[in-house]
């Protein structure tokens, strides 16, 4: 084979491979991501928190958001969830799907969706808080905050989406308010009151002593 036909091979393997290189980049940062933010809670039982359900759409058109966050119910309870901008930046109208705490099962949804004519309002396409979700820590352990996530564009089409879950641990317990003991020093022997000590009953040389009196009575009055 000659030089040129080598060439030929070798610049056509390496665009085929740049080709390659540029779409994978392409399909990565297509994809879009949902986390919790922050990853990573370290409170105290008894505290409260707070955390964001983030969108990045990393460029693509975003139109509605649904979201369920799982947690251990023995060790967190959720106290409240609001709505962030994500969806409604620009002025853009939207309508909540879903906003429900389920803190028997341990289960949170949230969902949201803009309205209007798509070529009218466009879609969300920078990065923005989907709902803010407050904790309240009321047992002791680490619990993941499982995150599940779906994106959809203005034609309902669902996107490709990585999600990011979180981490909450807690430390100590919850104590109940106890009755305070006293402050009084304990007493002692010398301060604990004596019972007062009972009467004696006659003892066996007493009893005898009574029933010889008797019987010497007895036999006087038989001699008289």
């Amino acid at each position: 084979m000659s030089q040129d036909g080598m060439r030929r091979i070798v610049v056509a393997s390496v665009l085929t491979v740049l080709l390659l290189l540029v779409g994978f980049c392409h399909v990565s940062l297509a994809i879009s991501s949902v986390s919790v933010s922050p990853q990573t809670v370290t409170i105290s039982a008894g505290d409260t928190f707070s955390v964001d359900i983030i969108v990045d759409p990393a460029g693509s058109e975003v139109y509605g958001a649904d979201c369920k966050l799982r947690f251990d119910s023995m060790i967190l309870n959720a106290t409240s969830q609001t709505s962030g901008t994500f969806l409604d930046k620009s002025g853009a109208e939207t309508i909540e799907v879903q906003n429900s705490i389920d803190n028997v099962a341990g289960v949170i949804k949230y969902g949201e969706t803009r309205i209007g004519d798509p070529e009218m309002i466009g879609s969300a396409t920078e990065k923005g808080v989907l709902s803010t979700i407050t904790f309240e820590a009321i047992g002791s352990g680490t619990t993941d905050l499982k995150l599940e996530s779906k994106l959809s564009d203005s034609s309902v089409q669902l996107l490709d989406v990585t999600t990011s879950d979180g981490t909450c641990s807690v430390s100590g317990a919850v104590v109940a308010e106890e009755e305070h003991t006293s402050d009084k020093p304990a007493a002692t022997s010398e301060q604990i009151p004596k019972k007062p000590e009972s009467m004696q009953t006659p003892g066996f040389g007493a009893g005898c002593l009574i029933i010889g009196l008797i019987g010497s009575l007895l036999v006087l009055r038989m001699d008289r």
